[in-house]
């Protein structure tokens, strides 16, 4: 693989409060769009909750956590929806935007869901996590254009074929040659995130090593949902996902909290923070 020699844009403060989607007096929950998360598992029932979760906190009015037998306790979990895949297709809930994946299952269920999504020409999807060893295995390839996978280092190597040292040698080269593979956009997580278009390259001015904790790529995707919910264009919704998830980890450091200490569970409590400080800013 030829080392890459193409320029990286950088999404900044102001950047990223443009992108922000609006806020009107007029708003209902209807309007700020419907997140469907087929998430979570017996084995992983948290991947779910950190989704639904964060995909509230980024603003979707309705969030539906689908599972193939409920893992988790709507008592629990009062605000979002809870729908039982064994009784019921995903394809009779309303949403406006899917996210299929972390902690699923890497399983027959899981693919058949995927090729459904295809077949069924949804546009609003991000595929995470298990969802991903799936696209890998079953070679469920080029995906739409307007899809978003979210890969870290070893899920990017099974989807390409190239080993962990040659990604981290040049990870610009390697998020290309997944995004031409795979054929939508391709979000690199790690140290310093990568969002690949076949026309952009560009990563956000935020984050640092206290995001290096199970769980925040489950809250990443579920802020990533909710805004697809709310219909930004992918690239658009995967940047500014990625600047909001890293801009938790600066508040947490910059409150003189270390790093080592940093949950999932408090990447979702501070996006309101992060959120508050961006729309001061938002000027389209």
């Amino acid at each position: 693989m030829k080392t890459s020699t193409s320029s990286v844009r950088i999404l900044r403060k102001q950047g990223a409060a443009n992108l922000l989607p609006a806020v009107s007096t007029s708003d209902n929950k209807s309007r700020r769009g419907k997140s469907l998360i087929m998430a979570g598992s017996p084995d992983y029932p948290g991947a779910g909750v950190l989704s639904a979760k964060a995909a509230l906190r980024m603003g979707s009015g309705y969030v539906i956590l689908a599972q193939e037998g409920l893992s988790v306790s709507p008592w629990e979990n009062p605000d979002f929806l809870l729908r039982d895949l064994k009784k019921t297709s995903w394809s009779e809930i309303d949403h406006q935007a899917v996210l299929v994946g972390p902690g699923f299952g890497v399983n027959a269920s899981t693919a058949k869901i995927i090729r459904e999504l295809i077949k069924a020409q949804e546009t609003h999807v991000i595929l995470d996590a298990d969802a991903l060893t799936i696209v890998a295995q079953e070679k469920i390839f080029p995906l739409p254009p307007t899809w978003i996978v979210t890969p870290h280092a070893g899920e990017l190597s099974r989807l390409t074929g190239l080993d962990a040292k040659t990604i981290d040698k040049d990870r610009v080269a390697a998020a290309r040659m997944a995004q031409r593979k795979l054929g939508c956009v391709v979000l690199l997580k790690g140290h310093r995130t990568l969002i690949a278009t076949a026309t952009d390259m560009a990563t956000v001015a935020t984050g640092n090593s206290a995001l290096a904790k199970s769980g925040t790529g489950d809250v990443l995707a579920g802020i990533m949902v909710a805004l697809r919910s709310q219909n930004l264009p992918p690239q658009d919704a995967a940047l500014l996902a990625a600047y909001i998830h890293g801009a938790t980890a600066n508040v947490w450091v910059n409150s003189k909290r270390d790093p080592l200490s940093m949950m999932a569970s408090d990447v979702v409590e501070l996006i309101p923070r992060v959120l508050y400080k961006l729309r001061e800013l938002k000027t389209v």
